[in-house]
């Protein structure tokens, strides 16, 4: 069978397109006092750990930890001329929840032409690499205001429920925009926790 790859400019375009219409691990002896291994879904109180939670959601197709990533005021933007785009041109979080929850299901769905696509099976989030420092968004900007950005190398490869091996990759540069609250912890105190308020495919 031949391995079908198909190259796309963003993980939305994905979930757009397709939902549309035993190893042993072995570490160094630490003696008594063995490290727990570090949390899957850290509290993401800087923007390292909120990253590291949306790729570990992405790549576990766990929608409810993607959702938890998400600023109420996430949007996504979609690349000029993409055929995924809707005709704002971005996504609200509620449409791209919708989208990538029927994706991390494994539903099948449609191309941009009507035809039936096979659903996702699997996720592998091969690459989240930070490519420039977190800067200020601008107070000015009309999507993002008061967040701070920085640019990634991303890929990812999803593969298709399908007999033979068919893949559809992700090998882009995005911009990811973050936003801190601080939130009330039950002892009295508060604690700042990111969230993504934005993507932008470029």
């Amino acid at each position: 069978m031949r391995n079908h790859t198909r190259f796309l400019t963003s993980l939305a375009a994905v979930a757009a397109l397709v939902v549309m219409a035993g190893g042993c691990i072995f570490s160094p002896d630490e003696g008594d006092n063995p490290q727990p291994p570090a949390p899957t879904y850290p509290f993401a109180d800087t923007p390292e750990k909120l990253m590291t939670n949306f790729k570990n959601a992405y790549g576990r197709m766990n929608v409810d930890e993607y959702r938890n990533v998400l600023h109420m005021q996430y949007k996504f933007l979609f690349a000029d001329g993409s055929p995924a785009a809707p005709t704002e041109g971005y996504y609200t979080r509620e449409q791209d929840l919708q989208s990538t929850t029927r994706m991390f299901n494994g539903e099948q769905g449609l191309d941009p032409d009507g035809l039936p696509k096979p659903g996702v099976r699997d996720i592998d989030f091969d690459e989240l690499t930070l490519l420039t420092v977190w800067e200020d968004v601008p107070e000015t900007d009309i999507n993002f205001p008061g967040a701070i950005r920085a640019l990634y190398d991303v890929k990812v490869v999803f593969y298709l429920d399908t007999e033979g091996l068919n893949t559809i990759t992700v090998d882009s540069q995005q911009l990811f925009y973050l936003k801190s609250i601080s939130e009330e912890q039950d002892d009295g105190s508060t604690r700042t926790h990111f969230y993504m308020i934005g993507q932008e495919d470029l």
